[in-house]
């Protein structure tokens, strides 16, 4: 079976969950001490990462794990609320259509299509029901007595965990995947292994350093980044 993998953010969707996630609850005047205390948490780690004391992949990292603190003692039905607003309000109306096209032309060829990304497994699945598609990988945020806790249950779907999520959902879903002939496309040096591990791999508007990798070894480099504003 012939696989084709996206990343979602700065991938499918030309915007970002955190900031999504944070502007719904600081309109609903909901989690706003977790909302600070994740923007100046991780802004405070982003001199250090300009002077090379802290690495690109734990900063980037922090920044997807730590995610689930705006979830912090939230209902999952609250959750679900603002995964719904996402969805409607913010993705999709942001889609790249040019990669949402690349994506449906491999659903008619009966490839098999997945998300995989390190944004919640809760989100990617409404996404996935939004989007007429029926597989996602993600990152688990842990629940407990029907609140999410702050953490993540399990690990964090990024860099070498995209590849091994992946391998894990063919496993367990019975899927004998011709990696070969798969295709993977991404935006960001936290999808470089997961490209190299497919025998198609696409740089989707990449970022620096993956552009750099993809010209390198000669991969497909579909769109430019955006400058930043």
């Amino acid at each position: 079976m012939i696989g084709a993998f996206f990343d979602v953010v700065g991938t499918i969707y030309k915007g970002a969950f955190w900031r999504d996630i944070s502007h719904h609850n600081r309109a609903r005047k909901r989690n706003r001490f977790w909302i600070w205390a994740y923007l100046i948490w991780h802004m405070a780690g982003w001199p250090l990462n300009l002077a090379g004391l802290l690495s690109q992949r734990r900063w980037y990292e922090a920044w997807a794990r730590d995610m689930a603190w705006l979830f912090r003692g939230l209902t999952v039905e609250e959750g679900q609320e603002i995964f719904d607003w996402i969805c409607d309000e913010r993705l999709v109306p942001n889609l790249r259509l040019d990669i949402m096209d690349i994506l449906r032309d491999h659903q008619a060829k009966g490839h098999l299509v997945a998300l995989v990304s390190g944004s919640p497994q809760r989100l990617l699945d409404t996404i996935t029901s939004r989007l007429d598609m029926e597989h996602a990988i993600g990152t688990t945020f842990e629940v407990k007595d029907g609140r999410y806790t702050g953490k993540i249950a399990g690990s964090l779907t990024m860099y070498q965990g995209k590849m091994a999520a992946l391998q894990d959902f063919a496993a367990e879903s019975g899927a004998s995947i011709d990696w070969q002939n798969s295709f993977a496309y991404g935006d960001s040096r936290s999808d470089i292994d997961l490209l190299a591990s497919v025998g198609h791999p696409v740089a989707v508007y990449p970022d620096e350093e993956l552009k750099a990798v993809a010209l390198e070894k000669g991969w497909e480099i579909v769109g430019e980044r955006e400058p930043r504003t």
